[in-house]
């Protein structure tokens, strides 16, 4: 019986070479696909604006300087990094962001704590939203002289504690015991007090409702006066100010100040009393915790 014979090796070669043409193929078309996207990149097809960007690092609820700002020209945008770009500087300088801005990042509008035009600031914390349960959070402004704010160097985004210094009316009657006078009385009032913005002497700050009440009519009196300390970052702990709280006579006592003596003496011919050689010790410190009424107002 004749068996029919099959040239096997050069259907083999034959394969061989087709399977070689079909990569060559494969290569030079995929070389050829990035050629032409690389021209169409070069040749500017992609659409190229002038952006504002962060020329340095720009921290969270910050009024934006100018030299926090870069414009950029020729840089190309697409569907990714096209919303809320904006092109002038002008309409971000005063204006708040909620998050941080890295070196060299667009600064878009959606990155703004307002959304509105001319917002300075936003009372909510970046994140924070409103709830049925929700602190009645407000921003009041205080006018408080440079003097007593630490030299006006103060800024928002910033933790003060407010101290009020009033004017305590003292009836007559009690005048007329002898014991009691009209005079200024000082006290540490609220604390952890946010800074949200800062206009001259004006010091925008965020505090409970029922605070910015109390502060309002202070301000309407015309008989008190705030003042502003500095908290470091850190610090968070309340202090316990039952035990706080200084007038004249207070600070007269505690540190043995001397009584001023008429000169030359009158009538009475009495002698100035011997102020004490070291100062008195300061009240015993409490534990910290809240203030006394009213409560100081802090940030959730």
């Amino acid at each position: 019986m004749e068996m029919e014979y099959k040239d096997t090796s050069r259907r083999g070669k034959f394969i061989i070479v087709l399977g070689v043409v079909l990569a060559v193929a494969a290569g030079g078309a995929a070389f050829y696909l990035i050629n032409q996207a690389q021209q169409l990149a070069g040749s500017g097809t992609a659409p190229k604006v002038t952006v504002v960007v962060a020329a340095r690092a720009i921290a969270a609820r910050k009024p934006i300087e100018d030299g926090d700002l870069l414009v950029r020209t020729d840089v190309p945008i697409d569907p990714t990094n096209a919303q809320g770009i904006v092109t002038e500087k002008t309409k971000l300088l005063g204006r708040i962001l909620a998050v941080p801005a890295l070196e060299g990042q667009l600064v878009t509008t959606n990155m703004l704590a307002s959304s509105a035009s001319g917002g300075q600031f936003s009372v909510l914390q970046a994140g924070e939203t409103v709830v049925a349960n929700s602190p009645y959070w407000r921003a009041v402004s205080l006018n408080v002289p440079d003097d007593r704010a630490v030299g006006g160097l103060l800024q928002p985004n910033e933790t003060v504690d407010i101290f009020v210094t009033a004017t305590v009316n003292v009836p007559q009657a009690l005048l007329d015991q002898g014991k009691y006078y009209t005079d200024k009385s000082t006290k540490i009032t609220y604390q952890s007090v946010p800074i949200l913005a800062k206009a001259g002497n004006m010091y925008i700050v965020r505090v409970s409702l029922a605070v910015a009440e109390e502060i309002t009519h202070l301000q309407a009196s015309g008989t008190a006066q705030f003042s502003m300390a500095l908290r470091p970052d850190e610090d968070t702990r309340a202090v316990d100010a039952t035990g706080l709280g200084e007038t004249t006579n207070v600070i007269i006592q505690r540190y043995g100040l001397p009584v001023p003596l008429t000169y030359p003496p009158g009538k009475g011919g009495s002698t100035s009393p011997v102020p004490t050689p070291f100062p008195s010790p300061a009240p015993a410190a409490s534990a910290p915790s809240s203030s006394a009424s009213p409560a100081p107002s802090s940030a959730p």
